[in-house]
């Protein structure tokens, strides 16, 4: 699984500010000292560099502690975010439905009408129900014939 601190853009956000603070204060700090020094020495300095270089000074030695807070913030966080135990994924539970269509039953079939005006020869198969309807027939008037 990958690691969401990796992914999270405050905490890049907070390291890139972190470095540039480093960067800029010492920027600060480096370039009034060596102007400070450099102009006291040769007896050249003006009251500017004499009097308002160390408060340049003291504030880039400021931004320098804060990207150095900063920094400490940020492997804070990534020892801390190694420390936890990964999160478990939650898995789904999805429940599966069966659809079972019932089929018609066969004693719903469409009635068959026959008409009694039409015969049949001996050689037609009758239909289902007129063969039913014609072996009742059949067993009723057996008796009278003999």
């Amino acid at each position: 699984m990958t690691n969401r601190l990796a992914r999270s853009v405050p905490f890049w956000v907070l390291l890139l500010a972190s470095l540039a603070s480093i960067g800029v204060g010492l920027w600060l700090v480096l370039t009034k000292v060596s102007e400070m020094s450099a102009t006291l020495a040769d007896g050249s300095a003006t009251y500017e560099q004499v009097y308002v270089s160390p408060a340049w000074i003291g504030f880039g030695g400021v931004l320098v502690g804060a990207g150095i807070l900063g920094l400490l913030l940020v492997l804070t966080l990534a020892a801390l975010r190694s420390a936890l135990p990964a999160p478990v994924a939650e898995t789904a539970f999805v429940e599966e439905t069966v659809i079972v269509e019932e089929a018609a039953p066969a004693a719903e079939q469409a009635p068959v009408f026959e008409d009694a005006d039409v015969e049949t020869s001996t050689t037609d198969t009758a239909p289902p129900a007129a063969a039913a309807e014609a072996a009742a027939q059949a067993d009723t008037e057996a008796p009278e014939n003999r």
